[in-house]
């Protein structure tokens, strides 16, 4: 979707034409974009996490972690984040913000259960991440390898061994694809607008290993 207007620098038109996003101007009462922002269904995959959304979000629009948080729901403090669960996130505004149908939404969440659990750190396959995707699916404790690449899921950044805590926070919406603390990378330079779709034999992969721990 194209923004309606945007705040874009000024430049000679002797200088070739660089790659640029718009710059956000944010309406901090509302914390929504009041002059428009980027952001399309299209770059969704099948059970990707709400991070993995609010980090493409983020990337597309040069947002700041906390007004990104934010839109999770107004009455948080970004800094403390919350976990993002059914319940606890507000899904109308997210669906009015990113124009997501709330089916998508929904799906990633975590919605525990006596027989679905979930991991309190963030877990990814280096994979996916290099792809600059995150599965709700990876957080589940039952699923200890990622289902489309069939790797072992990780907890701990490769440098300094920090576990992030999964939170819709300013800490780790604002070090996306990479450790929280030290900012080394957990896989490649996760997703830009241009980048490819996933593979159909993964997106399938993702989609039945969900129907099966969600419906089985």
């Amino acid at each position: 979707m194209q923004p309606a207007a945007s705040s874009l620098l000024p430049r000679s038109a002797a200088l070739p034409r660089p790659l640029s996003f718009p710059i956000l101007t944010l309406d901090e009462r509302k914390l929504t974009p009041a002059l428009g922002y980027v952001f399309s269904r299209k770059w969704l995959e099948p059970c990707e996490s709400l991070v993995s959304i609010l980090w493409k979000f983020e990337r597309a629009n040069g947002a700041p972690g906390h007004t990104v948080a934010r839109l999770a729901r107004p009455d948080i403090d970004p800094y403390e984040g919350i976990v993002p669960e059914l319940g606890e996130v507000d899904i109308n505004r997210l669906r009015e913000n990113l124009l997501a149908p709330v089916g998508t939404l929904q799906m990633a969440l975590l919605q525990p259960s006596q027989r679905r659990r979930y991991s309190n750190v963030f877990r990814h396959c280096r994979r996916c991440m290099a792809h600059g995707y995150h599965s709700v699916l990876h957080q589940m404790e039952s699923i200890r390898t990622c289902p489309a690449h069939h790797r072992a899921l990780e907890t701990e950044c490769r440098r300094c061994g920090y576990e992030a805590p999964y939170r819709i926070s300013v800490q780790l919406l604002e070090a996306p694809y990479r450790c929280a603390s030290c900012r080394a990378s957990y896989g490649g330079q996760g997703w830009m607008p241009d980048k490819p779709l996933m593979k159909a034999e993964y997106r399938k992969a993702f989609t039945r290993r969900y129907f099966e721990r969600h419906l089985g």
